[in-house]
């Protein structure tokens, strides 16, 4: 019983008691029909009043709950127009013009910053790749002293780094704007396998030492391009930043993943990696973003991740809903 049910049902009782004492002072020879001609009209009333009184409120209710569901529809990505029935409440009628107004900046605003990542990444991407191949032309130049050399080399390779920056800036651009749709059932420790392969020329140059424990098969509903860029940064950093004739180890039991590598000792909280452009390497090769993209696919799909680390022992562990 909320509280408005119980104001109507306190006067209602009110309104009976006050009847009756009434009936009772006027007319004490004829109590009872007195007090039916009294009691009668209140009684009517009161009923009347509360069936009216739900009434509005089943229809107040109905409309939050259109409302409600009318939201939850709302898709950023698609063009179709959001609509709101007319009401007989003025204050909704109020309420859905406002929401109409917000839904329409926010959209606007999502697709002038989707379309500014797009031509972001078309723009830079033609002249890095006019920088690079003349570059590349002037390094094959004969003649050229050291100096100069050295001095193209630090050209090219700051060129393939601001490259691979915007290509991961526009990957997280897309992961935050939810553009991965292709959810499936996938095998997390196929995943890992082709992962692995893929960067068995890094793992024999570096003679790491791989050791696998898939004690429990764990598949998991995820875009398939997402679960692939998730692990391979994993794996990229694990390989990164190990030691050589170091290793990496591979558990997966009870829908956790657990990632362990050796390397150098940290000198930052393992949290703090989790943020853009924090890195603990000083390698020209790291942008800082790697475990930033990791977190956000993590976020994305409810998956629990937690980085620890003791005396040079790094471990990844990912716990899946």
């Amino acid at each position: 019983m909320n509280k408005v049910t119980r104001l109507y049902a306190a006067i209602s009782i009110t309104a009976v008691l006050v009847g009756l004492c009434v009936a009772g002072y006027l007319f004490p020879q004829h109590f009872l029909p007195a007090a039916l001609i009294v009691l009668l009209p209140v009684v009517i009333v009161s009923i009347g009043f509360q069936y009216i009184t739900n009434r509005r409120i089943y229809g107040l209710r109905n409309q939050l709950t259109q409302i409600i569901a009318t939201l939850e529809e709302f898709d950023l990505d698609e063009p179709k127009k959001v609509i709101f029935d007319k009401t007989s409440y003025p204050l909704f009628n109020e309420l859905n013009e406002n929401i109409l107004e917000l839904i329409e900046r926010i959209r606007s605003n999502y697709q002038a910053n989707q379309q500014f990542t797009q031509n972001a990444s078309h723009e830079l991407q033609t002249p890095l790749a006019i920088i690079k191949g003349h570059v590349e032309i002037l390094l094959n130049s004969p003649n050229l002293k050291e100096k100069e050399v050295s001095s193209l080399g630090v050209i090219l390779q700051n060129t393939n780094r601001l490259a691979r920056l915007n290509h991961a800036l526009i990957l997280l651009s897309k992961i935050e704007n939810n553009r991965y749709s292709d959810v499936e059932i996938v095998n997390i420790q196929q995943v890992i396998k082709d992962i692995l392969g893929n960067f068995k020329d890094l793992i024999d140059l570096q003679e790491l030492e791989i050791e696998e424990d898939f004690g429990d098969e764990l598949n998991v509903e995820i875009s398939e391009t997402l679960a692939e860029i998730l692990f391979a940064n994993l794996f990229q950093n694990a390989i990164r930043y190990n030691l050589e004739d170091g290793f990496i180890r591979i558990q997966i039991k009870d829908r956790t993943v657990n990632i362990s590598n050796s390397g150098e000792v940290l000198q930052v909280s393992p949290t703090h990696l989790f943020k853009r452009f924090k890195r603990e390497s000083t390698l020209d090769e790291s942008l800082g973003l790697g475990l930033s993209i990791v977190k956000r696919i993590c976020d994305l799909y409810e998956i629990e991740i937690t980085y620890l680390h003791q005396h040079g022992l790094h471990q990844l562990v990912l716990v899946f809903p």
